[in-house]
């Protein structure tokens, strides 16, 4: 990845402005990407699809479903099969959001050298810092 100097006098002519294209275009998509981490939802399922989980991006639960067939489980299976349900669908909706940011800010820094990988990882490391207790 490209390191800028934090020295303006040795910048090459022409990165100051560059630069500063790249952040108006990362802070007009910074309310376009909101609105659109918003309406992420993920899913997930446990118990053979018997019990079901939806999770807004931040890890929010939105909404649980236990089919009457679920219920015959003891309340500790019945507890552990919900918590994997929804594990599941925070996953899901991080990484709906890990794709949706780096995908985002490949589009907006072309040229910026970020290695793909790298970039995913950091942007991962950004959502978990959001992450739910």
């Amino acid at each position: 990845m490209r390191r800028l100097d934090a020295d303006p006098a040795n910048w090459p002519e022409g990165d100051l402005e560059r630069e500063a294209e790249s952040a108006e275009k990362i802070l007009a998509w910074m309310g376009d990407g909101r609105r659109e981490l918003d309406e992420i939802i993920g899913t997930g399922e446990a118990a053979n699809g018997q019990v079901k989980a939806t999770t807004a991006a931040d890890g929010t639960v939105r909404e649980i479903v236990i089919t009457p067939r679920a219920m015959r489980l003891d309340s500790q299976s019945l507890a552990e099969e919900l918590m994997l349900a929804v594990g599941r669908a925070q996953d899901d909706a991080e990484r709906q959001g890990r794709r949706l940011m780096t995908d985002a800010l490949a589009e907006l820094l072309p040229d910026s050298g970020l290695d793909p990988r790298d970039l995913e990882e950091r942007v991962g490391r950004m959502l978990r810092s959001f992450e739910r207790p």
